[in-house]
């Protein structure tokens, strides 16, 4: 299996200063799962539930990453966004089943 080059020195994750994180240089066999990982990790550690604040999340990873990849990090955001949202719901609708009962 051939390893994947992420962006020119490797995939830059963990991003913002201001969200009191840093950036990671990084080669990866599976750039998808890793950006998945990275998104997730920075919205759990960072309590991030607000859309203006995934967005900004989005926008980080966005800037610190070379071009060719932006594609495939707004999927992969954009996947997480609708995981996210399916939680979201699915919390919801247990809590009202269990305030029903």
């Amino acid at each position: 299996m051939k390893m994947k080059r992420v962006a020119k020195e490797g995939a830059v994750q963990q991003v913002r200063t201001g969200l009191n994180s840093f950036a990671v240089v990084k080669c990866s066999f599976d750039p998808q799962q890793d950006f998945r990982d990275s998104m997730v990790e920075m919205i759990v550690e960072k309590k991030i539930t607000q859309p203006e604040d995934l967005e900004e999340l989005l926008a980080c990873y966005l800037t610190l990453n070379s071009d060719e990849y932006h594609d495939l990090i707004v999927k992969v955001f954009r996947q997480v966004w609708f995981d996210l949202n399916q939680a979201s719901f699915s919390t919801e609708s247990q809590n009202e089943q269990c305030s029903s009962d």
